[in-house]
This record gives C-alpha cells, structure tokens and sequence, in this order.
C-alpha cells in the first residue's frame, strides 16, 4: 500500500471517531439534560415569575425526570398582563400519563442548587357525610364535585368512590374524591354537603367557611400554577412574622406580670378548695345514688308482686267468666234485664198510667197550694190571737156556767127529776164542751207548731 492510500486511510479513520465522539457527545448531554431522540408531549403554561430558572430545566414528577424545559420568554396577554410563558415537554417513553389538573411549581434542588419544574398530580381526599336510608340508595361513585365561584356552582372533580355502614337510623357515607379541574383552588377546611340538583340528582358540594367568593378558574388552563415566591418576598414574610412574634412576646410577658401570676396562684388555690369541695359533694352524691338504687331495687320488687297479683287477678276473672254457669247466670240477668226493660216501656206507654200520673201531679200541686195555704193561716198573728180569745172566753163560759149548775143543783137537790135531768145534761155539754175546747187548742198548737 502506498503511503497516499495509508494517509487517507487514517484521516477517514479520525474522521469516522470524530463523528462517532461527537454523537456520543450529543447523545450525553441531551440525556444529561432529560431529553428523549424519540420527541414527546409539548405544553406550555404561564407563570407570574419563573424565579431563575432557565431553559433545558428539568421536569419531575413526584422526584423522577420525566421530561425538560424547551422555552421560556415573557409575554404581555390582551388584558394588559404580563406573564412567563414556560413551553416544556414530557419525554414520550414515560408510561405514566400526567393527570389532568396537577399542580405545576417551581423547586430548588438544595439552597444553590438548580431550578426545575414540579409536576404534583390532585391527589384523592375523602369526607364523611351522613344521610337517612332512602336518599343513600341514589349517592354513588361518580356522582360530581362542584364548587361556588362568582360565576355559580361549577364541577372540579368527581367521587371516585363511597364506603357506606350504618349507624343507628344514619347511613355514614365515606367519599373518596379527587379535584381535577385546572386552576381550583380549593380552602383549607370548607365546608360539605351532599345536595340535589334540579334533575333529582345528588352531588357533593364543597362551600368555602368564609364569606368570600372565588373566582372561577381560566377554562384554557390545563395545569394548576403554583407562582413560586421570590427570596425578597420570603425575607419580608418572615420579618413580619418575626414581629407579629415580637408583639405576641411583649403581650404575653406584659400579661404575665407578677400580679396575674399572684392572681393565678390564688385561682389554682380556689380551684384545689373547690375540687375538694366536688369531691365530697361527688361521694355524698355516690352516697345518695347507691340509697336510692336500694329505693328502687325495692320500688322493682314490690312493682313485680303487683304485677304477679294483677296477673293472678286477672287469671281468676278471665276464669270466673269462662265458668259456663256463670255465663249461663249472667245471660238469665241479662234477659231478665231486657224483659223488665220491655215491661217498663210498656207500662210508660199505657194511656191510663199516663192520666194516673196527671191526676197525681195535679192533687200534688193541689195539695201544696193547700199547705201553702195553710202555713199562710197558721203564720197570720191576728187568726193566732182571735183563737186565743175564743178559746179563753170559752173556758170562762164553761167555768161560769159550772158554777150556775152547782149553784142550782144545790137549790133543786131532790125536789124536780126533770130540772135535776136537764142539768146533769147541761153539764154534761159542758163538760164536752171543755174537752173539745182543749183538744181544739191543743190542735192548734200542734198546728202552729207544724208551719
């Protein structure tokens, strides 16, 4: 071989290594740099601040590359607006498919090491809610999450699925969720409800404590931005919280003086009296409850003999009225009853007991007006005092007319039967007429004595 041939034999040699070193060169640092030679998936959000971060970053996910940063330049948006725009791409050969809704951030790696862009995928929370029966039956997995925002209820995520068991009369449903909407940022603790829309189907709704409203997230954004936050900002954060802290330690040293932490030692003092004190008031109160429960035990006992007499009472009775000669005796009085009934009705309906009981009425009023009549005469004090008199000029007639009698008995004694005859008449008259002047005015004393 000539020395011409050996010469370009070498030099396609170098050159052939040259090249190869150089693909090798490339290919190492486009690994270095997280880039794929097969391409991948482009997207491109925007951030307020990008905070040094450059391109040809990296992009992680859960702390693995998965792809790099291709572009980064600020914009200025129709409104005004001024952003970075950061376009990226996810290598093609990640299996892992990035969700829809995950949260982008800017990390360090290190206090000085470099800037790359975090990829957090909505990560699955759950609530525990409770309802009655029936409405459990139509809350599923599936059913939407919705939000309030300015704008109304809007849809972020869905329910994934629901652990239901009961309690009592409640059904306790366990939602496991996930808020997949980009740009919902949802509180810290809201608060949650599982509500009926207009078409009769539940979903679970998510309302902020605070009055304050959200506004609705961008519908073009396909990722959550999290805008990283300068150092300086960061320093003055913490300055402020270093003098809330201040402020805070200045209260709480002017608050426990000596005369609070007196004034607490006193309480702590009272307290101990006062524990002790509820103590034995809690042994009285034992005391008491252990009496009682005796009480009751006895009130138990006593409640339970009544009991098995009522039983035995009411086992004699239900005996008693199954006895067929008892029944038998219960039916004749009852017939008897019912017949005696009849006969009264009947005897009420005769015309002639009708008119027997008028004529009774009538000689009952008859006979009041008559005592009415008769109380009026023995009440009359002149009728009273005329009877008197009588009565006295009557005695007197009769004790004159006695004396005449005697008087001429003596005169006549044995000389005229017929004179003797027709005195021992007279005072026989008389002496009837004495007795019925006495039982006149004993009758009328009776009579006055009556009314």
């Amino acid at each position: 071989m000539s020395i011409v041939s050996r010469q370009r034999t070498a030099t396609v040699k170098v050159g052939v290594l040259t090249l190869i070193s150089i693909a090798l060169l490339v290919m190492s640092l486009i690994w270095l740099k997280g880039r794929g030679l097969s391409g991948g998936t482009p997207h491109s959000v925007l951030f307020k601040d990008v905070n040094g971060m450059r391109e040809g970053s990296a992009v992680q996910m859960m702390g693995i590359r998965v792809g790099f940063v291709d572009v980064i330049n600020p914009i200025r948006t129709e409104d005004g607006q001024y952003y970075v725009r950061v376009k990226f791409t996810i290598n093609k050969d990640v299996k892992v498919q990035i969700p829809k809704g995950s949260r982008l951030s800017i990390e360090q790696s290190g206090l000085i090491g470099e800037q790359f862009l975090e990829i957090t995928p909505p990560q699955r929370r759950d609530v525990t809610l409770s309802t009655f029966k029936e409405p459990a039956k139509a809350i599923t997995a599936g059913i939407p999450v919705k939000f309030l925002y300015e704008q109304g209820y809007l849809q972020v995520g869905i329910v994934e699925k629901v652990d239901t068991y009961k309690d009592g009369n409640l059904i306790r449903h366990r939602l496991y969720y996930r808020i997949t909407l980009p740009g919902a940022e949802m509180p810290e603790d809201p608060l949650f409800e599982l509500t009926l829309d207009k078409v009769g189907q539940y979903y679970l709704r998510i309302l902020p404590r605070d009055p304050l409203v959200a506004q609705m997230p961008d519908s073009h954004l396909t990722f959550t931005v999290e805008n990283p936050m300068r150092l300086k900002r960061f320093l003055e954060i913490q300055t402020e919280s270093a003098l809330a802290l201040k402020l805070t330690n200045d209260k709480l040293n002017e608050f426990l003086s000596d005369e609070t932490i007196e004034s607490l030692h006193s309480t702590i003092k009272n307290t101990e009296v006062l524990t002790a004190k509820a103590n034995v008031v809690m042994e009285s109160a034992n005391a008491l409850f252990k009496t009682t429960q005796q009480d009751l035990d006895k009130l138990v006992n006593v409640s339970e003999d009544l009991m098995a007499n009522v039983s035995e009472v009411s086992r004699n009775i239900n005996g008693v009225i199954g006895d067929p000669k008892v029944k038998k005796e219960i039916s004749s009085t009852v017939a008897s009853l019912r017949e005696s009934s009849i006969a009264m009705r009947d005897l009420l309906n005769d015309p002639a007991l009708k008119q027997t009981i008028y004529q009774t009425r009538d000689a009952s009023k008859n006979a009041a007006d008559l005592m009415a009549t008769l109380k009026r005469t023995a009440q009359d004090q002149d009728l009273q005092n005329r009877m008197n008199n009588i009565v006295t000029q009557l005695d007197t007639s009769l004790n004159k007319l006695d004396g005449v009698l005697t008087n001429v008995n003596e005169l006549t004694d044995g000389k005229d039967q017929t004179m003797k005859g027709i005195l021992e008449d007279t005072r026989a008259t008389a002496k009837n007429l004495r007795q019925a002047s006495n039982k006149f005015n004993g009758h009328f004393t009776l009579f006055k004595l009556l009314f």
